[in-house]
């Protein structure tokens, strides 16, 4: 019999508070009393000083967003909707994504609990984080009421589904089920001890009425006190006279009543205290800039204990809660991953890097990462060897390489080499020679030409890739605001139902005035081309179309420019071409971007028409032809990674094409990228090698200058093509 009779269960945290388990608690726990002066002393006290460096080091955390396929692998995944609210979790400009984090861990340190109230989109996933001081939550949820309460500054009482509430809990020992337990809680009577130790120190320094000397003097009369008293003030008051030596005619006792803060021991108490704080929460001192016996050996393992024990357990229990809580609503094949923090041991690394790199065991960028260096432009993935120092790739075999060099002897530039039975001539291109009196082909590798062609070929795609991810990261930014803006002006018009003027909704009461937007039931006679022409006119009066493109070309006009450029630099940085001023783009016409953007507008409208058209038939209400409009408008994510790409590429290659002629190269050779990826009529063309004006010719008869070639008019050729150009004789 299972303990308790539990059952595995799939589902909602709402759904196990309904259904009202053995161990879902029966009642709400109200917070402690004091939890709010608590968390007010956060702010008053030095010792939770500790408190702030630890949550604001946690802040900036970086990390990346992986999609794990059917295998269990991970892929990086660098555009998607959990990206943008990751970088965006709150409207108000002061609650950045830091901030929030570091106020979440604060709520964490101080009273165990950290909570966000999620705000969802129109596809159900969460688009704001808004935090919630734990004082606030007034009540927690129970067996059938799956709801915290949470009290406002303004009085409102709140009921929040736990579904909608991000939630952080360190659990309470004593009993996990209620409110949860603060690290900083137990150092509750070292902090009081402090802070009133300071107040001690600010009584003594404001003066609380209290002599450090009484001195006696029996017998004797007001006025004579009093003469003592002046002539006193008079002999030693003052920085000149102080030290002085007093004497007394008569009968004098004195009583010392004040200690100072060394008889106190008041120093070193609170030095205590500190060092009592730190321990608890495993921070070293250097962190806290506390350099007393430091040296450099010590304040780096300082970083690393640092790190590793007190913000990498931190962490990870941050990625636990939003891999829980926060992506399921995105995708269930998602998952985040916080960027390793731990400092390295940069001498280690260097000693692993270079015997690594001496011995053979690691390729040059291997070697360069450990280093902190970025990767080589040419030959990153060869290794070392120790034979003759020959480098190789990661995919040849040493052996058979070393093998080639060692019989053939090859040295560039030299004539051939007369064999017994024949001539054998040893080639850079690695063409089979048929050798006299064998009739047999033999093949010999022409080592070092085919490295130089591979690195050459490497070094280009690499080069190449690296400015269109930097670009097309631009444009996507650049396109996905203009698509939010001008969903923000399709809304306004879809909204505008004032009296006093007339609105696009209009054009539809004109057309049928019977017609009832309540109910639906309208548009069920019109024929297809009565119905098309409203569609049309409809569409064209919700916003100024030709403004649209106008708006789209004045985005995407110095991103052109700015990309044609780094084609240019790219191949001016690859092939070192010097002396030759790089070509700039003088008008954008030459890009046909103007067409392209015409396009782009005619979608959009066309996307709106299908819906409308649709909704009309089968006669839905407004606000359902709304609603579905909107919809429509929300899918622009993809589409804008689509159009980012397409400009981004144009431009590249354009801008990289013109700088090779004016560099006069003679020929052009065209790459793939992705053999899997690759369209069938780009894979027929990888390794082509034409001159630098002629135009390839694809398999169904599609003439190419480059890749992305803007003259080219078959979007099948040139949407979402990744190939790439190399050069010769220039």
């Amino acid at each position: 019999m299972p303990f308790f009779n539990f059952g595995r269960h799939k589902g909602t945290a709402g759904e196990q508070y309904r259904q009202g388990g053995m161990m879902v608690p029966r009642w709400s726990a109200p917070p402690d009393r004091n939890t709010a002066e608590w968390i007010d002393t956060f702010g008053k006290n030095p010792r939770l000083a500790v408190v702030e460096r630890i949550a604001s080091d946690l802040s900036f955390a970086q990390g990346k967003l992986f999609r794990v396929d059917d295998e269990g692998e991970e892929k990086e995944i660098t555009a998607h909707p959990f990206l943008s609210f990751w970088q965006h979790p709150n409207p108000l400009h002061e609650m950045t994504s830091a901030a929030l984090w570091r106020l979440e861990e604060i709520y964490l340190k101080l009273k165990g609990e950290g909570y966000f109230i999620m705000e969802f989109d129109a596809l159900g996933r969460p688009a704001e984080l808004w935090p919630v001081p734990t004082h606030w939550v007034q009540m927690t949820p129970y067996a059938d009421h799956p709801f915290y309460t949470v009290k406002l500054t303004s009085g409102l009482i709140m009921e929040v589904s736990v579904d909608d509430m991000f939630v952080m809990k360190d659990l309470n020992p004593l009993d996990p089920y209620k409110r949860g337990l603060g690290q900083t809680e137990p150092l509750a009577d070292e902090i009081e001890t402090d802070e009133y130790a300071a107040k001690f120190q600010k009584r003594f320094f404001y003066n609380d009425a209290t002599p450090n000397l009484i001195i006696g003097m029996p017998k004797s009369t007001d006025e004579q006190r009093q003469r003592f008293r002046a002539e006193w003030m008079e002999r030693f008051k003052g920085m000149f006279k102080s030290h002085g030596v007093a004497t007394v005619n008569g009968e004098v006792t004195i009583n010392k009543l004040g200690e100072n803060m060394k008889d106190l021991d008041m120093v070193n108490g609170r030095t205590f205290l500190r060092n009592a704080v730190l321990e608890h929460f495993g921070v070293p001192r250097e962190i806290m800039g506390i350099t007393e016996s430091s040296n450099r050996a010590t304040s780096e393992a300082a970083l690393f204990i640092y790190a590793q024990n007190v913000l990498m357990p931190n962490l990870k229990r941050r990625e636990e809660a939003i891999n829980q809580q926060l992506l399921p609503y995105f995708g269930d094949d998602l998952i985040w991953r916080f960027d390793d923090i731990v400092p390295r041991n940069q001498e280690f690394d260097k000693a692993r890097a270079l015997d690594g790199w001496n011995a053979g065991l690691l390729t040059k960028d291997e070697a360069r990462e450990l280093l902190d260096m970025p990767p080589a432009i040419v030959g990153g993935d060869t290794y070392k060897t120790q034979f003759s120092d020959v480098y190789i790739r990661a995919d040849e075999d040493p052996a058979e390489i070393s093998a080639a060099v060692a019989n053939a002897q090859f040295v560039e530039g030299a004539p051939p080499i007369e064999a017994a039975g024949g001539e054998i001539e040893i080639t850079d291109g690695g063409e089979p020679i048929e050798a006299g009196g064998a009739g047999e082909a033999i093949e010999i590798v022409g080592v070092k030409a085919a490295q130089r062609k591979a690195a050459r070929l490497r070094a280009a795609q690499q080069t190449i890739e690296q400015a269109e991810r930097e670009q097309t990261h631009r444009f996507e930014i650049a396109t996905l605001k203009y698509f939010r803006e001008q969903n923000n002006r399709l809304e306004a018009a879809l909204n505008g139902a004032t009296k006093d003027e007339r609105t696009v909704w209009d054009i539809l009461l004109d057309a049928v005035p019977s017609h009832s937007f309540e109910t639906g039931e309208f548009f069920i006679h019109l024929d297809d081309e009565e119905r098309s022409r409203l569609v049309d006119s409809f569409v064209l009066g919700l916003i100024d179309w030709k403004g649209e493109e106008a708006a789209l070309e004045s985005i995407f006009d110095p991103l052109w420019r700015e990309t044609y450029a780094r084609g240019a630099a790219a191949a001016v940085s690859l092939y070192n071409i010097a002396g030759i001023q790089c070509p700039e783009l003088v008008s954008t016409a030459k890009l046909r971007g103007g067409a392209r953007i015409k396009g782009i507008t005619l979608t959009t409208q066309q996307n709106i028409s299908r819906v409308v058209s649709a909704a009309l038939e089968t006669g839905q209400t407004r606000d359902t032809i709304v609603k579905q409009i909107q919809q429509e408008m929300q899918t622009s994510t993809a589409r804008a990674r689509v159009i980012a790409a397409q400009e981004c590429n144009t431009s590249l290659q354009t801008g990289n094409i013109d700088m090779m002629r004016r560099a006069g190269a003679g020929t052009k050779t065209w790459h793939i990228t992705n053999p899997a990826a690759a369209r069938e009529t780009h894979l027929a063309l990888d390794g082509v090698t034409i001159p630098i004006d002629a135009s390839f010719v694809t398999k169904r008869g599609v003439k190419l200058k480059h890749p992305c070639d803007p003259d080219c008019a078959d979007p099948a050729e040139t949407v979402n093509c990744h190939c790439f150009l190399t050069y010769d004789n220039y």
